[in-house]
């Protein structure tokens, strides 16, 4: 049997990866053959060795990949959730999960685990300060290191981020100071008030970059 051929009631790693790819955008062949020698997931083979899913073994791996994404748990904690017998699709906080995790913090060997890197690159990123910033890692730095993490695919590693930072402070400083009076001010409610101004004022910035960025690149092959 092909690889990337299948049967009713069982699927290839192609098949899997294709269907799930939608919901988890970062899915790969590569990360599915880590998860089984990580032995979270246990396949089925055919004679020529090819890996081969039931159904609750896609539902499985959805559950893996949605604690390891979306709610930032490393895989030694994934596992030992497995291994205790934890439904498949539910969390031991009534599916709510990431609330519990709000205050979570991560070792930087956690950290790496999280984002299946190496532990050299989580502490390149903690020393050009990218994570790391309030003095302890959190789930914020999780996700900040996953996006590190695939733009270094591309060569642009974390030194090359500072740039970046840098920026990024400087348009923070700019949005204080117009809010600084109410800030300021010793009123909970306008603190608050400013705070979320601050966040909406970021929104907008992201999303000008965003479009600022694609007419940049459209200019590439003029």
């Amino acid at each position: 049997m092909m690889e990337n051929g299948g049967s009713k009631d069982h699927y290839t790693i192609g098949e899997v990866v294709t269907r799930l790819r939608k919901e988890f955008p970062t899915l790969s062949v590569s990360k599915v053959r880590y998860l089984e020698r990580r032995r979270l997931i246990n396949l089925t083979r055919t004679r020529g060795g090819y890996r081969l899913f039931s159904a609750q073994d896609v539902e499985l791996l959805k559950y893996i990949l949605t604690l390891q994404d979306k709610e930032y748990l490393p895989l030694k904690v994934i596992k030992k959730r497995i291994e205790g017998g934890v439904p498949v699709g539910t969390s031991d906080s009534g599916g709510d999960l990431s609330r519990v995790l709000e205050d979570k913090t991560y070792t930087r060997e956690e950290l790496a685990d999280a984002i299946d890197g190496e532990l050299r690159f989580v502490e390149e990123l903690q020393s050009v300060g990218i994570v790391g910033r309030g003095g302890e890692l959190t789930q914020r730095d999780v996700e900040i290191a996953r996006m590190a993490l695939e733009m270094a695919k591309y060569g642009i590693q974390p030194r090359h981020l500072r740039g970046i930072m840098a920026a990024v402070e400087r348009e923070a400083a700019m949005f204080k100071q117009i809010l600084n009076p109410e800030l300021r001010s010793g009123d909970e409610q306008r603190v608050q008030d400013a705070v979320n101004k601050a966040r909406h004022l970021a929104a907008v910035d992201s999303r000008l970059k965003e479009l600022m960025m694609a007419s940049a690149i459209d200019n590439f092959s003029s």
